[in-house]
């Protein structure tokens, strides 16, 4: 019986691909297939493949050469074969596309300077302010690149902190990782150099009723001082702190006298201890000093004299003259145990060349003659039996003293074609004989200035100034035998030079009245400019970020530049940017004391209820409290450092609040406010030049003493100035019709009811009306408005900026 197979049809295939010959189609007209074996019968020079499975129906083939190959199957049944052949065309291999895309992000690496500090001290990494490119949140990732060989100190992260203790000296480099949800990242690298050192630590002492010396004995009742003001760095921060006092004693703080120094008053004899932690805030480093002061019940020294007295605010003082002998008497002194006393007294201050001596130094009477004219100064120290002591001076002035110049003011500002008037009248002399006389001069002038003084010798001075630029004119008061120089700083401003060309569009304003100055806002770039309308100067000052609030100190010293997050504080004298600060929150509004501490509150788009006080010089937090209620969104404000308080209003709620606040510690106490909300008070705010009204932008204004509602402006309002000794209100009317449009008049309101006292027209500037955005008072009552020409809306293409001095 023959068998059968299928045909040999001619297969093409490319180099590389699988081939599978099928021979279950094999048939037998006997029966079934019993063998299949499939063999390689021709293939191209060179090719090396091999069939696989060549005894199963089903052979697979991998051609590795292009060119002709023939197969052949062989099938058997029932003892018969049978065979047939098939070629097989391998053509060139098909393309392959195999493409391996990536894509190579190295983020920047922003490499900060090395740091310096001690083994030993913790290094404190914050990132919290970290944020994307857009505003939007990071991941943070902290990590230990690099120590010294040996050292066993890590990283310890918790979410966007992290801390680091150096273990031995060497540098220790961390990255910190901030990675955006899109997956962008960028690194900060910070090293840090840890040497065997803590911060130098100079702490000095002194007793008021002790002698300077190595001991630290006290007096009970009567004032230890502390100083710790020697330590040098500017970054530093540094608290006092009671570790230790008498069982007896009911002391609970120290009375701050300064950043660095401190006091108390020993209330039970024993031994207090007094510690001072400092911190540096750049390396962490840190040292502590403790001050041992053992208090018991000491002498009470009282000096009395034969002259005649003279009071001072310190001790006692005494008016002589040359050649008359003067007794110094310390009899009065008392130990409280009614032991004796020893005396010792020293003239430790004498004029030049004088050779005046003490005679009887060791009793408690000695007795001395001045023979110069001048200050002495005689102290007197008086020792019990315990060894205790107690010191007390009394001065001597000798000879005429001179009067005391009393001006009405000591600057002024005003423009060319104007007068200048001030006042010595109330000056006065402590001498028993003689009448005052005047002499105004000249001291400086601006070149081209032939402008003299009106009666130079009357105490009132009248000045017309005839040339823009400063002026001095001083004032001599002589009662016949001595005399004493001040004067007043005039400031004259040109007929046009009160206006002041602005290269940019303001945004957050103040004035300072002491530096006679407009600070100002400006976006792209963004900076803070200092305007000076006297000299047409614009100083502008590089900010980090964008600006969300602006305040000044009370004495226009210092600014307070509220950023998302951050504060800067900025010295408005020297037009230097001191510092910035985190804020650890979304802040938005600042409050700047004179002191250099900025209280910040409110909270972007979320509720808030807190405010922090912040130590603008170094970035220290320095307490943080509750406002009287929490609000919802921005919060504006003002504080009145002279009441100790922050009047808060948020946008989302009409009612006034206040916070208690100390400007120079920073500390918070107490909050109070109306209570309920109420339709007529609005943000921002103002105060009155005496802090006893609040302005509100609806035009409204209340008493800062109880928020009682005094009275209204007549409308909503862009900005208020009031003086108190021009006895005025100006402000800036919001239009009824259109709200984003500027008035072209100030409306005054005078007197201390504050009635409508007509409008005064803004100035035509390059042939344009201008139009009011604020308005201030300078420190001569003149009135000072930033104006933009061109159009009336605040939107408007091609506006001009101006300050206006008028």
């Amino acid at each position: 019986m023959a068998a059968t197979s299928t045909s040999n049809a001619t297969v093409q295939a490319p180099v590389g691909s699988t081939l599978t010959l099928d021979g279950t189609g094999s048939t037998s007209v006997s029966g079934g297939v019993t063998s299949y074996l499939w063999t390689v019968t021709t293939k191209p020079a060179g090719s090396t493949a091999a069939l696989q499975n060549a005894t199963t129906a089903t052979a697979t083939f991998a051609p590795d050469v292009a060119g002709s190959y023939q197969f052949t199957l062989q099938v058997g049944a029932n003892g018969m074969t049978a065979s047939t052949v098939m070629p097989v065309t391998v053509t060139a291999a098909v393309p392959v596309v195999n493409v391996n895309a990536s894509v190579n992000f190295a983020g920047p690496v922003n490499t900060r300077p090395t740091q310096s500090m001690s083994v030993g001290s913790v290094i404190a990494l914050d990132g919290t302010g970290s944020t994307d490119a857009n505003g939007g949140p990071v991941t943070l990732a902290f990590s230990l690149l690099s120590a010294p060989a040996g050292s066993t100190a890590a990283l310890v992260a918790t979410g966007a902190a992290a801390r680091l203790t150096p273990d031995i000296v060497g540098a220790y480099q961390v990255r910190v990782r901030a990675t955006s949800p899109s997956g962008l990242y960028a690194d900060s690298v910070h090293t840090f150099d840890a040497a065997a050192l803590a911060p130098t630590m100079a702490v000095s002492t002194s007793v008021s009723t002790v002698i300077a010396n190595s001991s630290l004995d006290a007096a009970v009742g009567n004032i230890v001082s502390l100083d710790a003001g020697s330590y040098t760095s500017y970054n530093s921060e540094g608290t006092w702190a009671v570790a230790g006092k008498p069982y007896s004693s009911a002391l609970a703080q120290l009375t701050t006298v300064s950043p660095w120094a401190v006091s108390f008053v020993p209330d039970a004899p024993g031994t207090y201890t007094l510690q001072y932690t400092v911190v540096d805030r750049t390396t962490g480093a840190s040292a502590v000093h403790r001050v041992i002061v053992k208090a018991d019940f000491g002498p009470v020294a009282i000096v009395t004299a034969s002259a005649a007295p003279v009071a001072q605010a310190v001790g006692p003082s005494y008016v002589a003259a040359v050649g008359s002998a003067i007794t110094l008497r310390g009899s009065g002194s008392q130990d409280p145990a009614g032991g004796a006393l020893t005396y010792s007294w020293v003239l430790d201050t004498r004029p030049a060349g004088s050779t005046a001596t003490l005679t009887d130094a060791a009793t408690a009477t000695p007795s001395f003659t001045p023979d110069k004219d001048g200050r002495y100064s005689a102290t007197l120290t008086v020792t019990n039996a315990a060894g205790l002591r107690a010191v007390q001076s009394a001065s001597v002035e000798v000879g005429n003293r001179p009067p005391v110049v009393v001006l009405d003011r000591s600057q002024a500002m005003v423009l060319q074609g104007g007068s200048i008037t001030a006042s010595a009248a109330s000056s006065y002399s402590t001498n028993t004989s003689g009448t005052l006389s005047y002499q105004w001069a000249l001291d400086t002038r601006p070149t081209g200035s032939v402008a003299s003084i009106g009666a130079p010798n009357s105490a009132t001075l009248n000045f017309a100034p005839d040339v823009p630029g400063s002026y001095y004119a001083s004032v001599t008061v002589t009662d016949g035998q001595v005399s004493a120089v001040s004067g007043v700083s005039i400031t004259v401003l040109s007929a046009t030079a009160g206006t002041v060309p602005l290269a940019y569009k303001p945004l957050q304003m103040r004035f300072s009245k002491s530096q006679n100055k407009l600070v100002v806002v400006s976006i792209n770039p963004n900076q803070l400019h200092l305007v000076d309308p006297a000299a047409g100067t614009d100083v502008a000052i590089a900010l980090p970020t964008t600006v969300k609030a602006l305040s000044l100190s009370a004495d226009g010293r210092l600014a307070g530049v509220m950023h998302e997050g951050a504060v800067s504080l900025v010295d408005v004298v020297t037009g230097t940017l001191l510092n910035t600060s985190i804020t650890a929150g979304s802040q938005t509004e600042v409050f700047t004391a004179n002191s250099g501490v900025v209280f910040v509150a409110g909270a972007s788009n979320s509720w808030s209820g807190a405010v922090s006080a912040i130590n603008g010089r170094t970035g220290a937090i320095i307490a943080t409290g509750g406002l009287y209620s929490s609000s919802y969104g921005t919060l504006r404000g003002v504080m009145s450092e002279s009441q100790g308080r922050l009047y808060t209003l948020s946008d989302s709620f009409q009612s006034l609040s206040w916070t208690g606040v100390n400007a120079t510690s920073g500390s918070l106490s107490g909050t109070g406010g109306q209570g309920s909300y109420t339709n007529y008070a609005t943000a921002p705010l103002w105060l009155s030049g005496d802090d006893a009204l609040l302005f509100t932008s609806g035009g409204t204004y209340f008493r800062t003493s109880d928020f009682q509602y005094t009275g209204t402006l007549g409308s909503a309002v862009f900005s208020v100035s009031h003086s108190t000794t021009a006895t005025e209100a100006v402000a800036l009317a919001v239009s009824s019709g259109n709200p984003t449009q500027y008035p072209e008049v100030l409306k005054r309101f005078s007197g201390s009811l504050l009635f409508p006292a007509g409008d005064i027209r803004l100035p035509v500037i390059g042939g344009s009306q201008s139009y009011g955005l604020a308005v201030f008072h300078a420190s001569d009552d003149k009135r000072v408005s930033v104006v933009q020409t061109g159009s009336n809306e605040a939107q408007a293409s091609g506006i001009q900026y101006f300050l206006v001095v008028r």
